[in-house]
């Protein structure tokens, strides 16, 4: 997914290049950049707002084992 990100980043920073009719070494320098920038700030979003996974340690008791214990 950070990879889709900055691709979306660096193909919306060609395209405003092209919009802005700037150099195209230029243009190609600003999409490596937001790429970059892309990628790197969807991993900081993932890092510390994305959802964590947390395991279990035991399996929570139902109703069944707890009449058995009775």
């Amino acid at each position: 997914m950070p990879k889709l990100i900055g691709l979306m980043c660096a193909l919306a920073a060609l395209a405003a290049g092209v919009i802005a009719k700037t150099d195209p070494a230029t243009a190609i320098m600003r999409a490596l950049i937001a790429f970059i920038a892309g990628t790197m700030l969807t991993q900081v979003w993932y890092v510390f707002f994305a959802a964590r996974v947390t395991t279990a340690s035991r399996a929570p008791e139902t109703d069944s084992e707890e009449e058995k214990a009775a």
